[in-house]
């Protein structure tokens, strides 16, 4: 009897235990709020956010300042600097008090936040404005595309930034002349076209610039009356402001803008250290420039093995790189045209994986995806930009149809399961719609990345790394049993990893151009264009490649940890949902994933 009554105890006990530490877990993951102290300030900090980064807040849904540009002068960006630092001692004083787990996860964040902006400013990456992805002559039509139209105030709104434009164009110039001073200037790879980019919008009839685009169609509701005026009040800006201002900086391009000589950044004044910090921005780690190469070397040849498998099972007696080089040319796996292209990739992401993620989620966000065609020949084959926080615009998985006839069927299901669900727009969704993320965590500014390490943080390793990651969980939703989609999942696995040798190669190892386009396009199945566009990406946005893989393979390592230790208690699912709520540095996650597999086991 006395042992029973023993037993019964000491299995109350456990169970009260167990719940205690569940409730340590769960607390501030359901509705617990954030306490008031800190809300304020992180109120304010958003707040200030906005209003100086006019910009972003067009990209993140909220349109009170869609009538301004960004301040991009040497003065604006030192007094950010300063402010930053404002908030990080009020965080200091604030942290003391604080015992929820909601207010220190996220007080962490918010810490670290600042923290890489701040040292990161030193470097001066805002010398760095334009190159092949960023800049004027990509960024404005973005900007509008971010905007809303439906009442004359919201034309007067890029009417408004239309006329402002000269002035940001002007402070562009004077960054890029004071990075000539400083030495820290873009090699002439990051600059290609960016001339002939500037040059669409210097046009002899205003009607024929990117700029009038928005004026061209108007809505029911608009009056003949009030077409005609902003139509012609935007004519007039465009002649005498935009066109302009344009040429001004087209000119400044060609003529008086000169590239370092060197491909890596790692020549610039205090190179070895910018790239550094590139490389702590852009994987929130401080691995070695030589431990990240070793890294790519290691998991190419892992990669190589699993390629090579696939090769005897379809019956080829062939190297990987003679595979490939077959694969890449043989017209069957590719589209006739851009139409079919869009229609095969609909089918996938939303007939095929949309109704197998709540075998392994849990918490679906309900934000909309969108597959928008975007045909253009110099961005990425296919990007991801997140929905606004108030659900007026969806989650858009852009394709770029420019080269329909080069995208590979074999690469569709990882990159569908990669930009659309479960990768970045499951993501940045759930975060969106988390019920404890401050608006900081919420949103990713996804803009600007030439400009790194002097800006404030993007999470590469965990947003890229949850996309890398979404692209194994083909294998738990079996859509790899074809072994031509499997073969394209570990061509675009082993890519990443070859990241990770040609952006240290290039940067800090003395690598040449040809050195880094020979490298990729030997170790993947990747058609010849997109390598070419992939280097240069690599070289404009030093540091940005590195972020995938290194991300990814840490969320791998957390699952099997997490798998080890709980074993009949580990819940895929539960994992997910752990890793949703963790974003931030590398560094939070896996402090929360350890977390969550120590309530588990008390």
């Amino acid at each position: 009897m006395y042992l029973t009554s023993l037993f019964v105890w000491i299995a109350t006990l456990l169970a009260a235990t167990a719940v205690v530490a569940s409730g340590l877990w769960n607390r501030g993951r359901s509705n617990d709020q954030v306490s008031q102290g800190l809300q304020e300030l992180l109120d304010d900090f958003w707040n200030w956010r906005m209003s100086e980064s006019p910009e972003f807040a067009s990209l993140v849904g909220l349109h009170d300042y869609d009538d301004r540009l960004d301040d991009l002068s040497l003065a604006a960006h030192q007094q950010r600097h300063d402010k930053c630092k404002e908030f990080l001692k009020r965080a200091q004083v604030l942290e003391v008090g604080l015992s929820k787990h909601v207010d220190l996860i996220n007080l962490r964040a918010f810490k670290e936040e600042l923290t890489i902006f701040n040292e990161g400013f030193p470097f001066k990456g805002y010398l760095l404005p334009i190159n092949i992805n960023d800049g004027p002559h990509v960024d404005f039509e973005k900007l509008v595309s971010w905007m809303v139209f439906e009442t004359p105030e919201d034309y007067e709104k890029l009417l408004s930034r239309l006329g402002q434009l000269p002035r940001q164009i002007d402070q562009i110039i004077t960054l890029m002349r004071t990075g000539m001073k400083d030495g820290i200037v873009q090699h002439e790879v990051a600059m290609k076209n960016v001339a002939e980019g500037l040059g669409r919008f210097v046009v002899d009839s205003a009607e024929d610039s990117p700029a009038y685009e928005t004026f061209k169609s108007f809505s029911e509701f608009f009056t003949l009356e009030e077409v005609e005026e902003l139509q012609t009040r935007a004519r007039i800006t465009i002649n005498n402001d935009v066109t302009p201002a344009y040429k001004k900086l087209r000119d400044f391009v060609k003529t008086e803008y000169k590239t370092r000589p060197d491909l890596g950044v790692s020549s610039l004044p205090n190179g070895e250290r910018f790239y550094d910090q590139l490389i702590k921005f852009h994987t929130s780690t401080t691995m070695s420039v030589e431990n990240i190469h070793q890294l790519g070397i290691d998991e190419v040849n892992r990669i190589e093995k699993e390629m090579k498998k696939i090769i005897v099972e379809l019956g080829f007696d062939m190297t990987v790189p003679e595979f490939s080089e077959m694969i890449r040319n043989d017209s069957k796996f590719f589209f006739d045209n851009p139409e079919d292209l869009v229609a095969a990739f609909e089918d996938l992401v939303f007939n095929k994986i949309q109704p197998k993620l709540p075998e392994i989620f849990i918490n679906i966000p309900k934000a909309k995806l969108q597959i928008v065609p975007r045909p253009s020949p110099d961005e990425p084959f296919a990007f991801y930009i997140a929905g606004s926080y108030d659900g007026s615009r969806p989650g858009i998985f852009y394709l770029n149809t420019y080269n329909y006839d080069s995208s590979p069927t074999y690469s569709m299901v990882t990159l569908s399961l990669h930009e659309g669900n479960p990768g970045h727009h499951l993501q940045a969704s759930h975060a969106l719609e988390s019920k404890t993320f401050p608006m900081f965590r919420k949103v990713l500014e996804d803009r600007n990345y030439g400009i790194a390490p002097s800006r404030f943080p993007i999470h590469a390793p965990y947003a890229e790394g949850w996309g890398l990651y979404a692209e194994t969980l083909g294998f738990d939703f079996k859509l790899y049993d074809d072994p031509y989609d499997r073969y394209g999942h570990y061509s675009d696995e082993i890519f990443r990893a070859c990241r990770l040798v040609v952006d240290t190669g290039m940067h800090a190892l003395g690598w040449t151009h040809k050195q880094a386009v020979d490298y990729l396009y030997t170790h993947t199945a990747v058609p010849e264009a997109e390598v070419l566009s992939e280097i240069d990406r690599y070289i404009a946005w030093p540091g940005q490649a590195l972020g995938y893989k290194i991300g990814g393979l840490k969320i791998q390592e957390l699952r099997g940890r997490a798998t080890d230790q709980l074993g009949s208690k580990f819940d895929l699912a539960e994992f997910h949902d752990v890793v949703l709520e963790s974003y931030g540095t590398l560094g939070l996650l896996e402090d929360e994933v350890d977390d969550w597999i120590a309530s588990k086991l008390a």
